[in-house]
Formats: structure tokens, C-alpha cells, sequence
């Protein structure tokens, strides 16, 4: 997006072209471009990782088994990483445990592009191994940015800025998958591995540009257990909210991770479907996913976060039952479209929901405590999906056939999870609190959502060219 000046703006808040100004100094806006900025190459270092982590175990002969305990390993490892990095922030300040742990995690993938190319004994367990580094390094840094950009981002406008950070986020990972995909056949896993640490690297400039604010008290955390009913049953009731929604995640994330890991298997191995058609549906999900985040991140403000997770949440039970039809790629279109409009809005609701149930002097460790449980939880959904994929595989349960079972059990799950929500109440007061769900899902999923497309293009193409318009009239 082109830097606007005040009479530019002026011209095309006029026009209605663009929205009117919030205010919020220099500093802050810079530093939110640097970190859109820094998304940008974030997302498309770890795009191209994150796509081709599962056909590069395969390539190297990884069984259901493996791509289960690949999964569950990588997951692990970022669990295991958020108390340390909460513990992390008395000592050393939130930039510096970003950049320490992104440059570590991205100089940990010279080992796996090296791979193909020496006698590892077992490739694939060492793989894994190095997937466990990678993910714990990669992690570390969680409860620090989002204590980071709780501090940073006004309140007011965390769904609009989220929603468009997250969309250019979305447009670099999307170009780079296709670029990665385009090049895979010629160069190998190796090469495209490489481009992502160099966009991963590219990241870390941008994220040294940033400012970090002074957080309003010294970060004193302990983590500490306690078997006292009563210290409990205090703790709980006094963060009732925040616990109620963590195991929600918690629950929600269990559901999802019992068949997350098998959709590529189902596709590679048992639909039979090419590269080129994986990278395709891989890229159309995330076009998909950034174009409808400012839409989210708009809805997300008007009515609501719980609303937001209660619609896209519904949504999201859907996702896996309808992979019991699929059985071509033009059906797992139709089964990616809905996936990932339903999780641009669910992640991001969730996103800001756990900014504003947490208090900024202790957001590291709320944080830290939040996404433990919820990787706790995401561990066992891979490690129960492993191993009914072990039974299942080549069982038969009515008209459904090995992982389409544990499709199924998903879809169960997950709607058993839902029921959560009901328990989870929003933070603070808005008009829109008397606004029923039911009428929010009929205005996010049947009536908005062309008005969000037409937003999306317009943030994406018209307004740089209202704005050199704007300019070529000024200097007249």
C-alpha cells in the first residue's frame, strides 16, 4: 500500500473512498507497517515450509505412522516452547527473543535441505528430530509477539489491522507457494527449502525495524502448581472467562488435530492427486484465507469476537465431514473454500478474543498458559489420530473406508466442542451484544460475504489507483 499523505488521505476519506483516520502517532503506524512487513516475508518463508513438509517425508518414504508422529512431534515442540518463552521475558526484551529464536529456527533447516544428499541412517526419524527443533525454536517467540502487539495495536482497531495484516501475510504465502510449486520439479525439495529461510531471514530485518513500547510493569512470572481445591477453585473462578475459553482452544484443537495431519495423505496417496493439483488447492486455500481476513477482521469488530468464533466455529464442524464425499480435486475445491473462509475468521477472532481476556501486564504468561493446554491437547488429537489410522487403515465402517473414519470421528469432536461456547462471554460491552448469533451467521455467511470480496479487491487494487489519481490532481 502506497504511504499517504494528509491531503491525499483528506481527498479520499472525501470521496469515500477511504475510511476516516484514527488516531494513534507516527511511531505506531510505523511500527505496524514494519510488522506488516514483516508478516509478508514470515508468511511466505513458512508457507513454503509448512506446504512441502509433508510430500518431502513422503519423498523420503515416511508411512501413515510417521506423517502422524511428524505431526505430533512438530506440535510438541511448540507447546514445550511457550512457558520458556514466557519465563524469557524477565530477563531479555520481546525483540530480542523474536529475532534470537526466528534466526535460530531458520538456520535449524540447513540440516534438513542437506538431508537428500548424505547417509542419514533413517531420513525420516531425523527429519522429525530436526522438525522438533525447528518447532520449539519457532515457538519460543509466541508469548513475547503477542504481548508485543497487544501493546502496540490500539484496542479499536485489532479485527481491521489483523484482518489486512493477515491478508498481505496470505498474498506473500500464496505467491510463494506458487513459485515453490513451479520450481519444485526442477529443483527438488532442497531449493525450495532454501527460499524459505532467505524469506524467513528477509523477515527478521523488517522486525528490527519495529519499536517496542514500555510494558507497564516488570514481568513477574512464575509458574507454579498447586494441588489446594480451594487455590484452584479460586483461580478458576477469577479468570473464569479465560479458562473457559483456553478449553474451548484446548478441546477444539484436539478435535481438529485428530485428522489434520491425514488431509495431504488422503490426497497424495489414496485420491492419487498430482503435485501440480496439491500445490493448486494448497495456493487456492490461501487465496481463499487472505482475501476474506479484512472481511473477518471488520465483522470481528462490529459484532464481536465470541459471535465471530461461535459462526466460523459451526463452520469448522462442517469441514471434515465433508471430506467423506470427496473423491476428486475439483470436490476438495468446493471442501477448501469452506475450510478456509470458516479459519481466516475463526484464528483471527481467537486471536484478538485471547488479547482482550488477557491483562497487558501479565499477557506473556496468560498466553504461555493458554497455548500449553491447547498444544497439550494438540499433541493427543495427532497422537489418538496416529493411532486410529494404524487400526482403521484398512478397515471398513458402513460405507466409509480407513481415514475417512477418522474424518468422521473429527467431525464429532468437534461438534461436541462447540457446545463450549455457550460459556464464553465477551469482553466488555458493545451495542451489538443484543444482536443474536443466528442473525450474525446469516449476515456472515449468506449475505456479506460479496461486499467482503469487493473490500479485499478494493484495499488490494483500487485504492493504490485512487490514490496516484489523487496525487496527479494535486501537483495540478
Amino acid at each position: 500500500m502506497p504511504k499517504l499523505g494528509e491531503k491525499e488521505r483528506a481527498v479520499l476519506v472525501k470521496g469515500g473512498v477511504f475510511p476516516k483516520k484514527k488516531t494513534y502517532d507516527e511511531i505506531t503506524k510505523r511500527s505496524m507497517r514494519y510488522s506488516t512487513m514483516e508478516g509478508a516475508f514470515n508468511s511466505a518463508g513458512a508457507s513454503i515450509a509448512s506446504t512441502f513438509i509433508t510430500p518431502f517425508a513422503l519423498a523420503l518414504k515416511a508411512t501413515s505412522n510417521d506423517i502422524a508422529l511428524l505431526s505430533s512431534v512438530r506440535m510438541l515442540g511448540e507447546t514445550l516452547a511457550q512457558i520458556p518463552g514466557a519465563l524469557l521475558t524477565r530477563y531479555f526484551s520481546r525483540k530480542t527473543i523474536w529475532t534470537m529464536s526466528s534466526l535460530v529456527s531458520r538456520l535449524l533447516w540447513i540440516p534438513v535441505i542437506l538431508l537428500p544428499f548424505v547417509n542419514a541412517g533413517n531420513p525420516v526419524h531425523v527429519f522429525i528430530a530436526l522438525l522438533f527443533a525447528i518447532s520449539f525454536f519457532t515457538a519460543l517467540r509466541a508469548p513475547a509477539w503477542s504481548s508485543l502487539m497487544g501493546d502496540i495495536v490500539p484496542d479499536e482497531m485489532r479485527g481491521s489491522y489483523f484482518g489486512r495484516r493477515n491478508m498481505l501475510a496470505g498474498l506473500a504465502g500464496l505467491t510463494a507457494t506458487l513459485a515453490a510449486g513451479a520450481l519444485l520439479a526442477d529443483y527438488g525439495f532442497s531449493f525450495v527449502f532454501v527460499l524459505s529461510v532467505i524469506l524467513g531471514l528477509l523477515s527478521i530485518y523488517f522486525f528490527a525495524k519495529m519499536y517496542e513500547p514500555p510494558t507497564p510493569v516488570i514481568y513477574h512470572y512464575r509458574h507454579s502448581f498447586t494441588l489446594n481445591i480451594s487455590d484452584i477453585i479460586t483461580s478458576v473462578r477469577v479468570n473464569r472467562n479465560f479458562v473457559v475459553f483456553t478449553l474451548f482452544m484446548a478441546s477444539m484443537s484436539l478435535a481438529v488435530n485428530v485428522a489434520a495431519p491425514f488431509f495431504a495423505v488422503y490426497m497424495l496417496r489414496d485420491l492419487n492427486i498430482s503435485y501440480l493439483w496439491f500445490g493448486a488447492l494448497v495456493a487456492f486455500e490461501a487465496l481463499v484465507t487472505l482475501i476474506f481476513q479484512p472481511y473477518w477482521g471488520k465483522l470481528s469488530d462490529r459484532y464481536g469476537e465470541r459471535k465471530i468464533l461461535a459462526v466460523t466455529g459451526a463452520m469448522v464442524c462442517i469441514v471434515p465431514f465433508a471430506w467423506l464425499f470427496v473423491s476428486s480435486p475439483f470436490h476438495i475445491l468446493a471442501v477448501n473454500f469452506i475450510s478456509s473462509f470458516a479459519w481466516s475468521g475463526f484464528d483471527l477472532a481467537a486471536f484478538n478474543f485471547l488479547l482482550a481476556v488477557t491483562p497487558s501486564d501479565k499477557r506473556p504468561q496468560y498466553v504461555a498458559n493458554s497455548m500449553f493446554l491447547r498444544g497439550i491437547a494438540t499433541v493427543a488429537g495427532m497422537m489418538a489420530g496416529g493411532y486410529l489410522a494404524m487400526r482403521v487403515e484398512s478397515s471398513s465402517l458402513l460405507w466409509l473406508y480407513g481415514l475417512q473414519i477418522i474424518f468422521l470421528a473429527s467431525f464429532l469432536l468437534r461438534a461436541a466442542s462447540l457446545a463450549l461456547m455457550a460459556f464464553v462471554r465477551d469482553v466488555g460491552v458493545r451495542q451489538s451484544d443484543i444482536i443474536p448469533v443466528r442473525y450474525v451467521f446469516w449476515r456472515a455467511v449468506a449475505v456479506e460475504p460479496a461486499q467482503g470480496l469487493r473490500h479485499a479487491v478494493d484495499y488490494t487494487f483500487r485504492y493504490p489507483y485512487e490514490l496516484a489519481k489523487v496525487k496527479k490532481l494535486l501537483k495540478k
